[in-house]
Formats: C-alpha cells, sequence, structure tokens
C-alpha cells in the first residue's frame, strides 16, 4: 500500500520550509535534513501548490510582466510565486493583480528575483541524489507514495493576440508593466 504523502508533512511546515528557504535561495539547504517520508510530504504540498496557481488569470499576469509566457515559463513563474511565501500566494489566488506591488519591489537591487525559478521543482530530487548516489532513486522512491498530478487545464478568458481582453484581468499590472522590459 502507496503511503499518503498529505500526512507527512502539515500545510504549515510546508510553508514554513518556503519562508525559511528565503524565497527559494536556500531550499535545497532546508530541506537536506528532512527525512524521505517528510521530503514526498513537501512533494506532496508543492505539486498542490502548482495545481491551485495554474489559472488562466496568474498566466495573464505572467503574461505581461514576462513580455509573453510559454507553457514552461508559466511553470517557473508559479515556482517562484509559491517561493514568495504563504501571504503573497494567497493573496495573488485572490486577487492575481496583487503581484503588481510584488514586481515593484523586484526593481529594487537589493531584490532582484527574476518571476521564474525552474531549479525550485528539482531540489528535492537534487537532495535525494545527493544523499543517495543514484539519480534515478527519486522515480523509484516516489512509486512508495499516492502522489497527485499536475493540473494542465486552463481555460482562457484572455488572447494574446487582444490587448484588452489581457488588461481586463489584470489592469493594474498590465498599465504597470504592459511593454516594461524590466525583466
Amino acid at each position: 500500500m502507496k503511503k499518503d504523502p498529505s500526512k507527512l508533512m502539515t500545510e504549515g511546515r510546508f510553508w514554513s520550509i518556503i519562508e525559511d528557504s528565503n524565497h527559494g535561495r536556500r531550499l535545497k539547504e532546508c530541506l537536506a535534513p528532512l527525512s524521505e517520508d517528510e521530503l514526498f510530504g513537501y512533494m506532496y504540498w508543492w505539486t498542490h501548490f502548482c495545481n491551485m496557481s495554474y489559472r488562466q488569470d496568474l498566466c495573464a499576469v505572467a503574461y505581461v510582466v514576462l513580455g509573453g509566457c510559454s507553457d514552461d515559463s508559466f511553470d517557473y513563474f508559479r515556482f517562484w510565486l509559491i517561493a514568495r511565501g504563504r501571504e503573497v500566494f494567497y493573496k495573488a489566488l485572490e486577487d492575481a493583480d496583487s503581484l503588481c506591488d510584488v514586481f515593484a519591489k523586484l526593481e529594487d537591487p537589493e531584490d532582484n528575483d527574476y518571476p521564474e525559478q525552474e531549479e525550485l521543482d528539482y531540489a528535492v530530487i537534487e537532495v535525494l541524489e545527493e544523499r543517495t548516489g543514484d539519480e534515478d532513486y527519486f522515480i523509484f522512491a516516489a512509486e512508495r507514495y499516492s502522489m497527485p498530478l499536475r493540473t494542465y487545464e486552463i481555460d482562457f478568458e484572455w488572447d494574446e493576440d487582444d490587448e484588452e481582453s489581457i488588461r481586463k484581468i489584470c489592469p493594474r499590472t498590465f498599465d504597470k508593466w504592459w511593454g516594461n522590459d524590466v525583466f
């Protein structure tokens, strides 16, 4: 019988790890001391929040700020969003346009954090590989856990060829960042 990873770590513990990771900069360091069960508990919540944030309004924000947004870029954007922490994440779910304020802080050279972080998705895999010396360890270990699948379907209310439709989704972000190549 497979283990239920949602019972191996609480949501609060997940967000505590994210907070301690300094926006993901120290994520592997924070994950390294965890047991295998805890790592898969972390992965459960990571996937859960990736699924929660797979939304057309957040994709519109990413499209505006990044000057376009492929499927992969949207994944990396959502990894960055999760790494910003619980408060920013949940606020963005309530109002994607709230990220306009977060992006404004990124203009500060002290917090120059490009809003895509692909490497965060591999942190658990890398920790397990470093621990075991086996680059395939994660694949085989994952078979012992009932992990959620990632969501990959969105109904879009905007069209990339219709600027006004994008602006309707995230007006503040659109007005500040459309055509701005700061990132």
